[in-house]
């Protein structure tokens, strides 16, 4: 399947809100800029395994992750939404 890279945005940005929708009344805009960890009501790991798996899902990647986590580099620091998106995009070009 190809894709670009809105449409991978486009994913991330859905699963994150249906992960807010469940903890949260309001819907709350999500962007690019955003930092699910830390900015995002109640996101913990459990939270971002849900997410990546519903963006996997999504996008049809069935490889497993040669990292812990979408949402943090190697380094230890907190991803933007941008910076997972394109993440997601290296995986899918592999």
């Amino acid at each position: 399947m190809e894709v670009n890279r809105e449409d991978v945005l486009n994913v991330v940005i859905n699963a994150l809100q249906e992960a807010q929708a469940d903890v949260l009344e309001d819907a709350i805009v999500i962007g690019e800029d955003t930092l699910p960890i830390g900015e995002l009501t109640a996101f913990d790991s459990l939270t971002s395994v849900v997410v990546t798996v519903h963006c996997f899902d999504s996008l049809g990647y069935t490889d497993p992750l040669t990292f812990p986590t979408l949402f943090i580099d190697k380094s230890g620091n907190a991803l933007t939404v941008g910076q997972v998106v394109d993440r997601i995009l290296k995986l899918l070009k592999k």
